[in-house]
């Protein structure tokens, strides 16, 4: 690397929502950082229009999950406001292109109907058998329980897999499912009223010129003598580094690091999934539901709708959906108005109605093509229990690594990249403190 880096520094890579924390609890500690960012925006993941009414429609991650999580800790101290989320009382199922008749699936239903995806991956890790995929893990579960498997279950399991997961059942592990326990976290979901970029610009905002907006890093030299970042707006030297970037960046190969990172590291790179989602949003000419279903899963697509104005006094009819897994990566591939067209006749053979003309404007997120992304949330796959620790410790004494993808209790939430975010900060210190002590 040639001759050692001074500048007592630390490089953060990536501003989305852990790269941000990492920085602001850095900085106000009275620690020189910088951020790069390769986006015109901070958030990642977290990004929020205004461009529908007078209500926040998340492009991005939608919810807080949990009463209990550290993200409250963060709209207090950055004074902002959340409202309980409405709709998880009113949730319905649709399923094989109709509402399926009270009494099955289309009561009502809340996060109990998680349940199960929880309950065979814990089932099949008691057994003692080898890891296995949850579409097996299910099934043998199902069986025990005495539990029939219509066709219309299935396509619920595998659209619940679709939105929490960002994969297919047969993708994802049962051990990993075991590890990410979210204890504590209560089942609740509340939205932010000023949306969740609304987080991260605050933080921006205390950060300032920290930040380098525009910033794509291709390079990253490492080693005793610190690091050398290389980006589009040029070098960039710190004594240590916070990579803060999606794990399907990482995973792209588009970043060079040199000399590599360490093989149990890059394993965990290479074996984790960085997970299929896709985000669409439908303005329609009226609402083509009313007031009863607060949101619908769905089957074709397997994902949800979602109407974000729900608890907001906007009578505009928006909707959104998320899907996941192999509709994201199907639908991903269309042209965006065929896409629309698509998701809105199975919408409407659901309701009934026919809804292909009522359409007012509509926007298609594609965060797998995305290429400051290029993933939903990250997926232990089978046999990959223990892939998300391989993160926890710091590299050379130089890098650090943040993001959901790192965390192994709380991985593809909010608060789970927060968390990671204050971990590598704390890391960071500690480095510090080490090379004062023997210098």
């Amino acid at each position: 690397m040639g001759e050692p880096i001074r500048e007592d520094r630390v490089l953060v890579l990536g501003g989305g929502i852990a790269g941000l924390v990492a920085a602001w609890e850095l900085h106000r500690a009275g620690v020189a950082v910088e951020l790069l960012e390769a986006r015109d925006r901070v958030g990642g993941r977290l990004w929020t229009s205004d461009e529908y009414g007078p209500f926040p429609v998340e492009l991005g991650a939608e919810f807080i999950h949990g009463d209990r999580v550290i993200t409250w800790r963060f709209l207090r101290m950055f004074g902002l406001r959340a409202i309980d989320d409405p709709s998880q009382d009113r949730r319905f199922v649709g399923a094989n292109g109709r509402i399926l008749p009270s009494g099955e699936l289309s009561r009502p239903v809340g996060e109990a109907i998680f349940a199960p995806l929880s309950q065979a991956a814990e089932a099949w890790f008691a057994s003692g058998e080898p890891d296995t995929d949850l579409a097996t893990a299910h099934r043998g579960w199902a069986s025990r329980q005495g539990i029939t498997i219509t066709p219309e279950l299935w396509e619920l399991w595998e659209t619940l897999a679709a939105i929490g997961w960002s994969a297919d059942l047969a993708e994802i592990g049962a051990a990993g499912e075991v590890e990410a326990t979210y204890e504590g976290d209560g089942w609740r979901n509340w939205r932010i009223v000023e949306g969740q970029q609304a987080l991260a610009r605050r933080i921006a905002e205390e950060l300032g010129s920290v930040i380098r907006l525009g910033s794509a890093v291709s390079r990253v030299e490492w080693g005793n003598e610190g690091v050398r970042v290389w980006a589009s707006d040029g070098e960039h030297r710190g004594r240590w580094a916070i990579v803060a970037l999606p794990l399907g960046v990482l995973q792209a190969g588009t970043i060079e690091f040199v000399p590599e990172l360490p093989e149990p590291l890059r394993e965990a790179i290479d074996r984790l999934l960085p997970g299929r989602s896709l985000k669409m949003v439908v303005e329609f000419t009226y609402d083509p539901w009313g007031p009863e279903i607060g949101c619908l899963f769905v089957t074709t697509p397997h994902g949800i709708w979602e109407r974000p104005g729900l608890g907001f006094a906007a009578p505009e009819p928006v909707f959104s959906l998320l899907t996941g897994g192999r509709d994201a990566a199907r639908l991903g591939a269309l042209p965006p108005e065929q896409a629309v067209r698509e998701v809105v006749q199975a919408l409407g053979a659901v309701l009934g109605q026919e809804l292909t003309g009522r359409v007012r404007r509509a926007q298609v997120i594609d965060w797998t093509r995305d290429p400051w992304c290029r993933g939903g949330y990250s997926v232990v796959p089978p046999g990959g229990a223990g892939l998300r620790a391989r993160f926890g410790q710091p590299i050379g004494d130089r890098l650090v690594f943040a993001g959901e993808h790192t965390s192994v209790v709380r991985p593809s939430t909010v608060h789970g990249a927060i968390e990671s975010g204050l971990r590598a900060a704390e890391q960071i210190r500690a480095l510090r403190s080490a090379t004062a002590a023997g210098a």
